[in-house]
């Protein structure tokens, strides 16, 4: 009897929740609930007593006429800080509604998404009630789009279970 236990316990996968996008990549949503969207792909943090909420966006092929052929060209192109900031505040400003949003650039530099050196840079919004929130977004040049994964708290903080299940997420990330 234990020789049966022993082998359904080995033939039982031991993983977490994949959620794919297929040709793109695929991430562990294990205690996050995903949902695809017209502007791409929406994790909520279900396990995190903060509403933590992740996005992951690509835009439109970028064509033959691309500025960049690679995410080396990408990334190479805002080598220096005040391009990060002028990067990031052009994303920020175009995702803004028109009036009553103040966003305010608090930190550009880089890190990976998945294998990809990637662009990040963390701003604070404060909206028109006063509520301030915080995005981090992490942003390549994959497949001739740009890829963006964007994280989204508010009161400006996450307690050490909300920033571990992010971490997670973000660590989780494999590029196809």
């Amino acid at each position: 009897m234990r020789k049966i236990i022993f082998a359904l316990l080995i033939a039982t996968p031991v993983c977490g929740y994949a959620f794919t996008k297929p040709g793109f990549y695929t991430i562990d949503s294990s205690g996050w609930v995903a949902k695809s969207t017209p502007s791409g792909d929406v994790f909520i943090c279900d396990a995190c007593p903060d509403m933590v909420q992740v996005q992951i966006s690509y835009g439109p092929d970028a064509g033959v006429n691309s500025p960049f052929k690679s995410n080396s060209e990408f990334i190479n192109a805002f080598s220096t800080k005040e391009k990060k900031e002028a990067f990031a505040k052009m994303l920020m400003d175009g995702s803004m509604p028109s009036t009553g949003f103040e966003v305010n650039i608090i930190r550009v530099d880089e890190d990976h998404l998945g294998a990809l050196k990637a662009l990040r840079y963390s701003a604070t919004i404060k909206m028109p009630d006063g509520n301030i929130g915080r995005e981090t977004t992490l942003v390549a040049f994959h497949k001739n789009r740009i890829m963006k994964f964007s994280s989204n708290f508010y009161d400006n903080k996450l307690n050490e279970k909300s920033a571990i299940a992010l971490d997670n997420l973000h660590k989780s990330i494999k590029l196809l």
